[in-house]
């Protein structure tokens, strides 16, 4: 890989996990609130707008994929990036009811004048003073260069240093008053465990698997909200009605199809005997896509069950002979029919046979569980199955895959 593919690799990572560490940190914060009337909303004015006790908290949200962050100052782009958007968001607020977050993994730097904002009683005015003359720094700096014909410096703070320097005195305390950074913030892998640890309400047991659960719930309302398919507002009423369904299932031990619109990994490889079974019969390559979405989700959720209970490898393995049966059935009577047939006849029999797998078995079968609705479960037990040779689709498929086992 060269370094600009490097770099744009790492750029499209951090986007990402940005984006990803802004979802996250919305439901935590929405987890926090104990008001009824909390609600919370991804890029509104803001990364996250939180509206609460009926006062708006708007949060801009540094993260870094770096496993030790450089502390923020009184210097970093990030600050004054900050500071732009809230003095563009000004004139839609109103202040007295409003306060600003700047959220970031790093630190402050010892010293700085930045430390004032951890708390919300200390004075401001000399931070104020302090950010007043570092934006009259950069924009000198930046016209001394213009006159001297050089590159112009600090291209990422500049807009920020000059909004806050519109702005008069009195607006930059004002707004300064109603500003808070919270450093050391909980990142990426952090934050579930952040959730789990608020969910007071919940046995300890079941703290875990709840915030799982709902991490994944909330993965997939950020994602309808994107594509308009749902408001862009979640409620704390709407958050709390999730957790209660999610406990309900874990207490009623119903098995949930968290797989359903959850697609398989880009680099995902299944085992290579799941190729050469659907090859025996010529499958399509829509034959082999189906199959290795469906596996990678089934197999996915066995060891989900699994590990959250235990208990629950009993009831996999019996339903595997279940399955094994039906197939059983309809595999001995293609091999009855057979015996005096060519090998394309055999091969089309065979594929007739895996895609009834696909297409039929879902609702020929009866589901794992009551309430089970998902078809992917069976699609993808059956090549689970088949990769351990339990079941195949040609009729000898064992003869001709038997330097496999």
């Amino acid at each position: 890989m060269t370094t600009v593919d490097q770099n744009t690799t790492h750029s499209a990572e951090a986007a990402a996990l940005g984006f990803w560490y802004q979802a996250l940190y919305a439901l935590l914060t929405l987890v926090e609130q104990t008001t009824d009337d909390a609600a919370i909303g991804i890029e509104k004015l803001d990364d996250i707008e939180l509206q609460a006790d009926g006062k708006q908290l708007l949060y801009q949200l540094k993260h870094s994929i770096s496993t030790a962050p450089p502390p923020i100052t009184i210097k970093s782009k990030s600050l004054w990036k900050t500071i732009k958007v809230w003095v563009d968001a000004l004139p839609k607020l109103t202040l007295a009811e409003t306060t600003l977050h700047l959220v970031t993994v790093g630190g402050i730097a010892k010293s700085d004048p930045l430390q004032i904002l951890t708390s919300a009683g200390e004075d401001r005015v000399d931070l104020a003073k302090a950010m007043t003359l570092e934006a009259e720094r950069v924009l000198f700096e930046r016209s001394q260069a213009a006159e001297q014909g050089n590159k112009l410096p600090h291209s990422e703070r500049i807009s920020g240093c000059q909004a806050f320097l519109e702005l008069t005195e009195i607006d930059r305390l004002n707004m300064l008053r109603r500003t808070r950074i919270r450093p050391e913030s909980p990142t990426v892998p952090q934050i579930e465990q952040e959730v789990a640890a608020n969910l007071h309400i919940l046995p300890a047991h079941q703290r875990d698997t709840v915030a799982c659960r709902l991490v994944e719930w909330w993965d997939r309302q950020m994602v309808y909200s994107l594509c308009g398919q749902r408001e862009g507002i979640i409620s704390r009423t709407e958050l709390q009605s999730q957790v209660s369904t999610i406990v309900a299932d874990i207490e009623q031990d119903k098995l949930v199809p968290e797989l359903e619109t959850v697609s398989h990994p880009t680099d995902y490889q299944p085992d290579g005997m799941l190729f050469r079974q659907i090859d025996l019969v010529k499958g399509t390559r829509g034959d082999l896509a189906k199959a290795i979405r469906e596996e990678w989700r089934a197999r996915e959720q066995r060891a989900r069950w699994t590990v959250s209970n235990p208990a629950l490898v009993s009831k996999i393995n019996d339903y595997d002979l279940l399955l094994k049966e039906y197939w059983s059935d309809l595999h001995l009577e293609m091999v009855d029919n057979s015996a005096d047939q060519a090998e394309e006849e055999k091969q089309a029999s065979g594929l007739n046979l895996l895609r009834w797998t696909h297409n039929d078995a879902p609702t020929t079968i009866r589901p794992i569980s009551e309430g089970w609705n998902a078809a992917y479960y069976i699609r993808g037990s059956y090549q689970v199955l088949a990769i351990n040779l339990q079941v195949g689709w040609h009729p000898d498929y064992e003869e001709l895959l038997e330097d496999s086992e």
